[in-house]
């Protein structure tokens, strides 16, 4: 039974007392919502890490002709300026989920074993979920759908040695595809927020409410 479940039987209780029994079934759905929260954000969180990774390697591959043709007059600041700023932007993402990562790791332990404090638990979660992740991952999409692909395409323009005007329809092409799937990536985010996440957390917040009337 999971803790939906669980919640809809209860609710049919017409608020009779809160036996054992429940509260064993109730803190074991507690603990595999949150086995499942944990797995899909540790997914979410190398896949970034990844990412990060990945593109750091790619600027520096794009880096390595121009510092080797650093004295040749093909080569000028823009050469440095995209593999670098490109670097920054997906070391900037990696930096940021995992510092969130962290931060919300150490909040996460200083809750205890009880029942109230694994509902308690649950809803910070939520509440990371709801805000401080939301918004890092607003960082990310920002970054991973629209700024860096638009540097790795600079970039490769002048790896190959081709000015701004030669590829100027594919620039344009890639950004205005970058500003959709920004678009895209925050309206999804946004619903899951709205429709998922947050009607979740006021669940938990209105059984523990209710939890605490019952003792």
């Amino acid at each position: 039974m999971n803790l939906d479940e669980l919640m809809a039987v209860w609710k049919s209780q017409d608020a009779a007392p809160l036996h054992d029994v429940n509260k064993t079934l109730l803190h074991l759905a507690l603990r595999q919502d949150e086995t499942k929260l944990q797995k899909w954000r540790s997914i979410e969180r190398w896949i970034i890490y990844v990412f990060s990774a990945g593109f750091v390697a790619g600027m520096a591959v794009c880096l390595i002709k121009p510092i080797y043709r650093y004295h040749a007059d093909v080569v000028t600041g823009w050469d440095f300026a995209f593999p670098i700023v490109g670097a920054a932007a997906a070391l900037l993402m990696g930096r940021a989920m995992y510092v969130r990562h962290r931060a919300q790791t150490l909040r996460e332990q200083s809750f205890g074993a009880s029942l109230r404090d694994q509902l308690n638990r649950n809803i910070a979660q939520l509440d990371y979920q709801a805000t401080t992740l939301h918004r890092t991952l607003m960082l990310v999409i920002v970054l991973l759908a629209g700024f860096c692909p638009i540097v790795l395409n600079l970039a490769v323009s002048r790896l190959n040695e081709k000015s701004f005007s030669d590829d100027g329809y594919m620039i344009v092409w890639l950004s205005l595809m970058s500003v959709y799937g920004v678009a895209i990536g925050i309206w999804s985010l946004r619903q899951q927020r709205r429709d998922v996440v947050v009607p979740r957390k006021r669940r938990l917040e209105a059984l523990l409410k209710e939890l605490d009337g019952q003792e």
